[in-house]
């Protein structure tokens, strides 16, 4: 469990974008996948369980706190972003949940698409489809953009 806590830290922030919240989503998932570890009949299928585990747990966290946009006053001079060009993590907010999910599984933790299917518990074709959506619908927004 705590070999794959970064890997499961980074997948829950890619969701979030926020560190403690990230952080809370990854101990969420853990302690659900200790609490029921007596009843995982294929150990073997762990590393699948915990990532599914962490998205479940992410995707209900974002249920819950529906972001507000709340109008706050423009601040001249502040400083540069520490985390770099967060632009690609942004531009996945266009996508449903579950395309948002696989595009994250597939290019960011790189997963296969078999892989994907087991995590979120779909059939291997819907995830391919699923999949091909969402970079044509990326695609269109990195178009407008100009990027």
């Amino acid at each position: 469990l705590t070999e794959n806590a970064d890997r499961l830290y980074r997948l829950a922030f890619r969701y979030v974008k926020n560190e403690e919240d990230a952080m809370d989503i990854v101990q969420d998932a853990a302690c659900k996948v200790l609490q029921h570890r007596d009843k995982i009949r294929q150990p073997e299928y762990i590393d699948t369980l915990l990532y599914r585990v962490t998205v479940n747990a992410a995707l209900d966290f974002l249920r819950r706190h529906k972001r507000e946009t709340v109008g706050l006053p423009s601040v001249e001079g502040g400083r540069e972003d520490d985390h770099g060009d967060l632009y690609a993590l942004d531009l996945l907010d266009v996508l449903d949940e579950k395309s948002r999910a696989i595009v994250i599984l597939r290019f960011f933790e790189d997963r296969t698409l078999a892989e994907i299917a087991d995590i979120m518990q779909m059939n291997l074709n819907t995830v391919k489809t699923r999949l091909y959506t969402a970079l044509r619908t990326l695609r269109r927004e990195l178009d407008k953009t100009g990027r």
